[in-house]
């Protein structure tokens, strides 16, 4: 049995493709009252991917059910990984795995400082989900997931390896440090751009001009102290290019006035260069700008 943490768009995304693949999974949501309402709604998810619309009928429960948990897939936002990882700790089973699927870097070191019983594993994750209403799921793209340990010697589990390749394009990578750097410097390089501008990602050169340049600059030497040498630049702009019509996660967080990963994102490189005594002011000021367009629509800005 699978337990997936966190009933958003890509905890339902993994229980539905786990549900296509006859893989037994439950969703675990954040309280009574969310596992009311889905009860309400007969348990039942409309799941639209590319081969048409689905009704699926998943398994939820809350954090204080008594069922012991082996594999527990987080897939909550990364502010609230540490805490709802917390709430299950009576149910985590020693040496048991917990694969953890949030933007940005913190949360994972975390979960793993607080669960030493347990193998922590994370993801680099490319799909594209979204919720277009209550009890309805788009798989708008078809991404790929790179997974690996925060322990190198730790090996890949059992259970990654019975996903079956046309719903899960996945593979294992040690270490995984180096592909979640990639990633969250991308993500700094695009996201706090839609933020301030409220625009989508590929708009981002042409709102951001040379400040996206000044920040590419310091982002590369943030990866190079982390042991990625990678050309920075060519990546973030196919990535633009790619995903030209999309909504960043956090632009959709601040139309939907939620907590957005700023911290986990932006403000996680920012630490790390002033730990390293890396001089990084366009990112800096960039986080500035993110932080005051949060305060001016009330939301927090950690």
């Amino acid at each position: 049995m699978l337990y997936i943490l966190g009933a958003g768009s890509l905890g339902l995304l993994w229980a539905a493709r786990l549900q296509q693949a006859d893989i037994a999974c439950r969703v675990i949501v954040r309280n009574a009252e969310q596992l009311q309402a889905w009860q309400q709604r007969s348990n039942r998810l409309q799941f639209n991917d590319s081969t048409g619309n689905h009704t699926l009928t998943l398994n939820f429960e809350t954090p204080n059910t008594a069922r012991m948990i082996r594999h527990l897939i987080v897939a909550t936002k990364a502010h609230s990984a540490l805490e709802a990882v917390r709430q299950l700790r009576h149910r985590l089973r020693p040496a048991g795995d917990i694969l953890m699927l949030q933007n940005g870097l913190g949360s994972q070191q975390a979960v793993a400082q607080a669960c030493r019983a347990q193998q922590v594993f994370a993801a680099s994750v490319t799909d594209g989900a979204w919720q277009p209403a209550p009890g309805e799921l788009t798989w708008a793209g078809r991404g790929s997931s790179v997974v690996g340990p925060l322990d190198t010697g730790t090996p890949c589990p059992e259970w990654l390896n019975r996903l079956p390749p046309a719903l899960f394009d996945w593979r294992w990578q040690t270490p995984i440090m180096p592909t979640l750097w990639r990633k969250l410097a991308i993500n700094c390089a695009i996201n706090p751009f839609t933020l301030i501008y409220d625009c989508h990602n590929g708009e981002v050169p042409a709102q951001a001009g040379a400040w996206l340049d000044s920040c590419l600059t310091e982002l590369q030497e943030l990866l190079r102290l982390q042991g990625v040498t990678e050309d920075l630049a060519p990546l973030v702009h196919d990535v633009i290019r790619s995903t030209a019509a999309n909504s960043s996660s956090m632009r959709q967080d601040l139309h939907a006035g939620r907590r957005t990963e700023i911290d986990y994102i932006l403000g996680y490189a920012c630490r790390q260069a002033s730990q390293h005594g890396l001089q990084v002011p366009a990112l800096e000021r960039l986080l500035d700008a993110a932080k005051d367009c949060l305060r001016q629509h009330q939301l927090p800005t950690d």
